[in-house]
């Protein structure tokens, strides 16, 4: 479902119908194939912005403009902003960064104002501290200005779309889009959302629009209106006002992504808090968050850092031969060769961390993980971790002789390898028990007894060197016994 977010008429406020039933909680089936416009209306066109109030200012950290995602440092499940422009627009990303970041540490503060436990987690770049870290990706989009312009297709639909064909669709992810238009905008929209408690991804977006003749929606950076939106939209988009009976008690009868019960309530349909200092979350704690009902909660939000949890740095080497390592369950926190990767995680975070090795080479261990598998760790963050991925070249057979010898009737190989094992390795004949086996250095050397049944035949097996149940390598061999006396 889609929630908008607009501007109407000078001095007054309206409501909108709703364009069909409102569900927070639905299949990813249902929001893909149909969308539900939701005309919730909750901003009034100024003359002039609303007056701001004041916030702690921020300078933007994060150097020069980037349209990707850069490597994360927090781990969990994060909110990324993204800036984006049109393709025929004027990208003003160098004047606007400062701003976006400043609002972001706003919505950051004041949440914690309103629940001390709680705060959105931020995907951060770690180029400096604090919400001027921001990871702000500038993204010029792939069609012109009319093109978002449509009144037939939802603008958050077209911009969700053209991001996630950039590459903006991690699952972990919920993404805040600041749109930005230098030429006037269809509608009164201020901003919009895809109403999802549980989904990031493609069912994760929440947007801002700016355009010229916006500015009943505020402005960047000064605590007003415009980060009242976008604090409104990012509730929305963690999945505020369960429909599902018996819900939300003071839902509006014909709006049901809103509360009807006090109009400073930063979901309001009719706000009175024209700036983030004087909103709510949630008037009362009976509709949307940290109440007492079967609905959904948007306090157990996983995009949500728990601030009475404690957080635990875990860092990640990547050795020589590796290529990166990655965590299978948010594949953007990942850490490319050569590099010591460190995250911050919260306690009780499980993690499974998968190791990729560079062209000839092989992942053949882990250090300081405590359930290794092959090219997976996985561990549950319970204190601060060092784990680092170990590659190798597959090993390979350099040099190779057998010998037979009579009374008893022995078969003795040979095997000169390109590297020592890590692990020690025994070695074995076609996979049957051999008399004696030593390796010493890159030389594996074993010897066969060989039955007696076996005199006067052509043999055909294999050198097989194993270590922890693992075949390294083997060398297949043709040998004629000689008969019997």
């Amino acid at each position: 479902m889609v929630h908008t977010h607009r501007t109407w008429g000078r001095g007054r406020v309206q409501c909108g119908p709703e364009a069909g039933r409102a569900t927070r909680r639905h299949s990813s089936k249902a929001l893909a194939a149909a969308p539900l416009l939701a005309a919730v209306l909750a901003a009034v066109l100024f003359a002039f912005a609303p007056a701001a109030s004041a916030v702690t200012p921020v300078t933007w950290c994060g150097g020069a403009p980037s349209a990707n995602d850069r490597p994360d440092v927090v781990g969990g499940n994060q909110i990324h902003v993204v800036y984006a422009v049109p393709s025929d627009g004027a990208d003003r990303f160098t004047q606007l960064a400062s701003g976006i970041a400043t609002d972001s540490g706003a919505i950051g503060e004041w949440w914690r104002k309103q629940d001390p436990t709680r705060a959105p987690r931020f995907d951060l770049s770690g180029s400096c501290t604090g919400a001027g870290s921001l990871d702000i990706s500038d993204v010029r989009l792939p069609h012109p200005t009319a093109y978002y312009n449509q009144a037939a297709v939802p603008r958050i639909q077209q911009l969700r779309d053209d991001l996630l064909a950039a590459g903006f669709d991690d699952a972990a992810k919920k993404y805040l889009v600041y749109y930005d238009q230098s030429q006037p905008a269809l509608g009164a929209d201020c901003g919009a959302a895809y109403v999802n408690a549980q989904s990031g991804g493609v069912h994760g977006y929440a947007a801002v629009y700016i355009a010229p003749n916006l500015g009943g929606c505020g402005a960047l950076g000064n605590g007003g209106y415009l980060v009242v939106i976008a604090a409104h939209e990012l509730i929305n988009g963690l999945g505020a006002l369960d429909p599902a009976p018996p819900g939300p008690p003071h839902r509006c009868p014909t709006d049901p992504l809103h509360p009807c019960d006090s109009s400073l309530d930063v979901l309001a349909t009719k706000p009175a808090a024209t700036t983030l200092a004087r909103a709510v979350l949630d008037s009362g704690h009976d509709d949307y968050y940290a109440h007492s009902g079967s609905w959904w909660d948007v306090q157990d939000s996983a995009w949500l850092r728990h601030l009475d949890m404690p957080e635990y740095r875990v860092g990640v080497d990547v050795g020589t031969g590796g290529k990166f390592v990655f965590a299978a369950n948010q594949p953007s926190v990942s850490c490319a060769q050569p590099s010591t990767c460190r995250w911050t995680w919260q306690a009780g975070s499980e993690l499974r961390l998968s190791a990729t090795a560079a062209p000839g080479y092989e992942v053949v261990g882990w250090t300081g993980c405590p359930d290794a598998s092959g090219d997976v760790c996985t561990l549950t963050v319970d204190r601060s971790l060092a784990v680092g991925a170990l590659f190798a070249r597959p090993l390979r057979v350099t040099g190779f002789h057998l010998a037979l010898a009579r009374n008893p009737l022995r078969l003795t190989a040979t095997v000169h390898l390109s590297a020592a094992p890590r692990a020690q390795a025994a070695c074995s004949f076609a996979r049957q028990p051999v008399a004696s086996s030593s390796y010493r250095g890159g030389v594996a050397t074993c010897t066969w007894v060989v039955p007696a049944r076996f005199r006067g035949h052509r043999l055909t097996g294999s050198v097989e060197l194993a270590a922890k149940g693992e075949t390294l390598v083997a060398k297949r061999f043709h040998v004629r016994v000689p008969p019997g006396r």
